[in-house]
């Protein structure tokens, strides 16, 4: 499955400026993008695709959020779509504790929303929440977004 690369950061509501929003553009890089304040309900930032394909699976890396949606919407305009629906990345108790922030989830074909997953998007919206621990700030470590491939592509040979 051929990766779908971030252009820009199109909006953030809230980046601590040691973690700016801007590092999910680079997933290999190991930077994150985080919140600017412990205690914010809910964190979401916009992202640019580098083209417009149908999405076919979802990686996201977590840095301490509780719950997370995808939505993807077009530049031209019009209301975003949900693509992945609120998904738990830490339980409550894991959220209070601080016990595996760092949780990476793949999300297959089977997880997202099939009428948003086969139209062609040129924008995502990420939504974060932690309404279980006020004391930490929250974001992602990253996200990758893989397209399905082109009827002419030949899909990556499987290892003996």
């Amino acid at each position: 499955m051929p990766e779908i690369p971030l252009t820009r950061v199109v909006s953030v509501t809230s980046a601590d400026p040691r973690h700016p929003a801007e590092n999910l553009l680079r997933p290999n890089d190991g930077g994150r993008w985080r919140g600017a304040a412990a205690g914010e309900k809910q964190l979401s930032v916009v992202l640019e695709l580098g083209e417009s394909r149908p999405i076919h699976s979802l990686h996201i890396g977590n840095d301490g959020a509780a719950f997370v949606e995808v939505l993807v919407g077009s530049s031209a305009g019009g209301e975003f779509q949900v693509l992945l629906p609120s998904a738990a990345l830490m339980s409550p108790s894991e959220s209070r504790a601080g016990v595996e922030p760092r949780r990476v989830r793949l999300f297959g074909p089977d997880s997202l929303v099939k009428g948003a997953a086969q139209a062609t998007w040129d924008r995502l919206r990420v939504v974060l929440s932690q309404p279980y621990c006020q004391s930490r700030s929250y974001g992602l470590s990253f996200i990758r977004v893989f397209a399905a491939p082109k009827e002419d592509e030949a899909p990556p040979e499987a290892p003996v």
